[in-house]
Formats: C-alpha cells, structure tokens, sequence
C-alpha cells in the first residue's frame, strides 16, 4: 500500500502531540490504560445491616399481676459493687413512675424501660433488675448492670498472625470499660474486612457479677483464588475479542495481606497487559499500605497498521488506605496514593516517537449508606495532583503554540448512585459521575464517555474528555434459577456531555469542542456467586451520533471463578 509520509507524520504529529478532536479517537497507551481501568473498577460494598439483637422486653406472667400497688416515691440506683450511683440520664424514664401508684407488674416494666434505654445508647448488654428488698417509704432499689468487659480470648485456626488481631481488639473493644456496641460493630466489621479471614464473635458470662467474655474464633476462608473470563469489549484496533486470568493469595505471611495478579491479552496478542497489586495491614486501625505495578504494550493495526504504530506504558504506584468509618449501616474509606507512569508511543514507519512521564498524588474518600429501607447509596470523591514531562521528536511545525514539556494539572472526580429493591423481586440504579480539570489533560487522564462504564451505546474509546459528566439509570429484574444462580433483567439509559478539551482557544476555526452521547439498551446477566457470570448487553446510540461510532454496540463477557 502506498501512503504519503509527510501526510502521515503531520497527522500523527497531531494526533500524539495537540490531541486536536480530528483525531481524537487515535488510541495510544494513555487511552488504551483507561480502557482496561473500566474493567478493574472494584465492585461496591453494601453495609451489612443491623448486627446485634438488642431485643430487651421480656414477656409478663399472671404472676406479674396488678393487685398490689403503692405510691413510688423514689428509685436508687446500684452498680455492680452494690454501691449507690447517679444516673442524670434516666430522669426522663423515671419521671413516668416515680410520685404514681405502682404495681409489681409497673416495676418490671420500668427495669425494661432502664434496660432499652442503656441498649439503646450503647450498653449493648445492659440490663436493669429489681432484686429481693423490701419497699419501706416507696423507696425501690434497682440494680444496673451496664455490661463490663471481661476477658478477650482469640481461637485462632486462621492463617492471620495473632498480634493483629490483638491491635485490633485493643482499638476497638479493649478501648473501654464496657462492653459498647458501636466498638464491638467495628471490630466485628474491621475483622470481616480482612482477606481470607472468617470471623465470629460470641459473649459469654465472665468471672465477677455484670461482666461479659468476648471470644474471636477464626477460620480460614478461601486463601487462593482465580478466574479466567472472555469479553469482547476491546478496541477495534489492537483485537475486540480480550482474555485475561488472574490469580489472588491471601495471608501469605500472616498480616492480613493480599496478592492480586491479573493478565490480559487481546485476541491477536496487539494488547498485552499486566497488573500486580499487593496490600498489607499496617497497624491496629486496619490501615493498609499497598504497592501496584501495571505493564501495557500495544500494537496498532486496522486503518493504522501501515504506520507500525506501537507503544507502551509502565508505572508503579504505593497507597496507604484506611476504614474511616465502620457501622452497620454506613462505611468510608480514605486513600492517599502516589503514582509514577511512563509512557511511550511510535509510529516507525514515520519516525514519529512521542515519551510522557507523569507523577501524581490522590487523595480519595469513597463510602455507602444505608439511608432508607431496602435501599443503598454509594458516593466518592477525589483530588488528583500531578505534573507530567512530554517529549517529542516531532519537527517544530506540527506543535501547536499552547504545547509545554513540562506541566502540572488538577483532576477532580466525584461519583453518586444509589440501588433501590422494589416489590415483586425489582431493583433500580441511578447514579451520577463526572470530572473537573484546570488543564487541557494527556489522554492517560481523560475520562471516557462510552464503554462499559460509560454511555453503553458507544464503545470505550469512542469519545475521551477532559471535563464530563454522565448520568445513569437502570430497571432490574431479578430471577432465581436453578438452585444457586440468578437471572437480572434490565433495561438502561445513559446520558453523557463533555468537552474534549479544557483550554479549546488554539482549536482550529469549526472544530467542536463539545460533546454529547446519549444510548439506550438491555442487558442480561446470568450468575452464581463465587462461581461464574455471563453477561450479554445490547445498546443503540440516540439522538446525534460521533461520527465513524458503530450504529449499535452488542456487548458480552463471561467469567469462571475457582
């Protein structure tokens, strides 16, 4: 085939250098890195829900009885060590008894009334109770166990080194006198967090009156897992067709540690990709300090096989990362990570070669709530900060006047969503996304519009921006079949703006900036737990397409867990 190589350089000068929106759908190791994070978006965490029973009333005998009765004239109250104490605090339950004619029956009522207002205020075990006296003046005597914490025992047949646990308990419930159920929530919610790791608490009647012995037993879990999966969610140009296994170890050397490996290839091998992950914990907080390693190599081929393009991009990365809040009803995380990329792309047949380094520092929160009955809402936001080196060796005619070697840039990103079960086995999903940015951004930092993740009309690559927003919506259907596996059912819209680029004053009179994707679909998932999933989607773009963008996008991906 014959081709025009100062065309060609010129166009690929562009292309890599400017970005100009002509070519903006050029993949390069920047696009192509983004296109793979869809797939390793982590899955969302729902809160557990309530924990603990605290039901506290106790049912009433004819025994009970209403026959006897004398004015209440005053309630004193006891600890453990039988020793007279204040409580400010039960004023307003007292006031419902105290100057009124009173029953056994009334009595037994108030210690309840004690108890579930402790109960309710933390004590997780605590419990009011009227013992043996005798009633002279209307004087009653109470006795208020607030529930003390005893003895902590570990019953460890887990992999997970013993001094952890021990840190974790003495943050949490080893932190105070009693036995307070927010402390026991978390340590219970901190231990389930752990990879690897089965946990059960169990209390049990300790040594003195009023006191309670905690138990952690731990089991393994599952150590060593893995996958292989299939989709056809690639670009056109390096294979449509990606396969990828990967492998995960818990607890190798006892801190609660995990090792993530996952390989990707495109079907014709012109992408090729690797990605390590490995995290442990750190201290008695359940922080965690991790390290990352990605490799991506790439070839071009399609339109652009003649010009030999090719390219790679490698970065290393370290995170420290922290449960901030632990309740069965809401979780957030905080993470502060540190990344270093380099990336390279060529185009040999013109001697075209273009070298980007960035360093970035992020700061990110990310969390769910259960705030109403049957429905979860997840949120996220981050910081990005980070400067980048770009080199070329394109001639100086094709740079276009705004092209600095060095800069610094911000990138800002937030996310909001929520998941709500409907009667007669329905769901629905909403959610929100978007970013910000005060430079025109290197394409390893656009946010993509389409694929997966995106507006599911388009494919992944189809339309990358410096500054966007999306909005989702979705209508589930849920089907058990056979006897561990389920059928969702759903129809979707997806909504998406933007702008390719932050600073669009050197485009090219007519050139668009702006950009709006808009698709319609459904999709189908058949999947068991902890075994396998298979996923089929299809979606048709609406309204005004990109142009070159495929008329429909028919999506699938199957995954086989072990």
């Amino acid at each position: 085939m014959k081709f025009n190589l100062s065309a060609i350089a010129s166009a690929i000068g562009f292309a890599l250098v400017l970005n100009t929106s002509a070519f903006a759908n050029v993949p390069n190791a920047g696009t192509l890195n983004r296109e793979l994070e869809q797939r390793n978006i982590q899955p969302k965490i729902k809160p557990s829900g309530e924990m603990f029973n605290q039901a506290s009333k106790t049912p009433y005998t004819a025994q009970d009885g209403q026959g006897l009765k004398f004015p209440l004239s005053r309630v004193q109250i006891f600890d453990r060590d039988q020793q007279e104490t204040s409580a400010p605090e039960l004023a307003g339950v007292l006031a419902k008894y105290v100057g009124k004619e009173v029953s056994l029956a009334d009595l037994n009522h108030l210690a309840n009334d004690i108890t579930e207002f402790y109960r309710s205020n933390n004590y997780l075990v605590a419990k009011a109770i009227i013992p043996p006296q005798e009633i002279e003046q209307g004087v009653v005597r109470i006795l208020l166990l607030k529930g003390n914490m005893g003895e902590v025992r570990l019953q460890n047949n887990s992999a997970l080194s013993e001094k952890f646990v021990a840190r974790l308990a003495n943050t949490t419930v080893n932190s105070t006198e009693f036995i307070l159920k927010d402390k026991l929530e978390k340590l219970a919610l901190t231990m389930n967090d752990i990879p690897g790791v089965n946990t059960s608490l169990e209390l049990s009647a300790g040594k003195k009156v009023g006191e309670a012995n905690l138990l952690l037993k731990l089991n393994n879990a599952q150590r060593f897992s893995g996958y292989v999966s299939a989709d056809n969610q690639g670009n056109k140009t390096t294979g449509r067709f990606r396969f990828a296994l990967g492998a995960k170890a818990n607890n190798l050397i006892g801190w609660g540690d995990e090792l993530k490996l996952d390989l990707i290839s495109s079907n014709n091998a012109n992408l090729r990709n690797a990605r390590l992950d490995y995290s442990s914990l750190i201290d008695g907080y359940a922080t965690r300090l991790g390290v990352t390693a990605n490799y991506l190599a790439y070839e071009l081929g399609g339109n652009f096989k003649d010009l030999q393009s090719k390219g790679n991009s490698h970065s290393f990365g370290v995170y420290v990362w922290h449960p901030t809040i632990r309740t069965p009803d809401f979780r957030l995380n905080t993470k502060v990570s540190f990344n270093h990329q380099a990336l390279t792309d060529k185009q040999q047949a013109v001697d075209v070669v273009q070298k980007r380094k960035l360093n970035s520092l992020t700061t990110s929160i990310n969390g769910a709530w259960n705030n109403i009955k049957d429905g979860t809402s997840y949120f996220s936001l981050s910081a990005l900060f980070g400067n980048l080196t770009n080199q070329t060796n394109e001639r100086t005619h094709y740079v276009v006047d705004d092209f600095q070697p060095k800069s610094r840039f911000t990138v800002y990103q937030y996310s909001l969503s929520h998941e709500q079960m409907l009667p007669n086995a329905f769901g629905f999903t909403v959610g929100v996304n978007g970013q910000f940015t005060d430079k025109t951004l290197d394409s390893s930092q656009k946010m993509l519009l389409g694929g997966l993740s995106g507006v599911r009309g388009y494919q992944a690559g189809i339309a990358s921006v410096d500054e966007g927003h999306m909005a989702q919506i979705e209508l589930k259907h849920y089907l058990p079949l056979f006897s561990k596996s389920v059928l969702t059912s759903s129809v979707f819209y997806d909504y998406g703006i933007g702008k390719y680029y932050k600073n669009s004053r050197f485009l090219a009179t007519g050139v668009e900036n702006k950009v709006k994707v808009q698709s319609l679909g459904v999709s189908f998932s058949l999947s068991a737990a902890g075994n396998y999933a298979v996923n089929v989607s299809a979606a048709k773009p609406l309204g005004n397409k990109i142009k070159n963008a495929d008329k429909h996008q028919f999506g699938f991906s199957v995954i086989k867990t072990f």
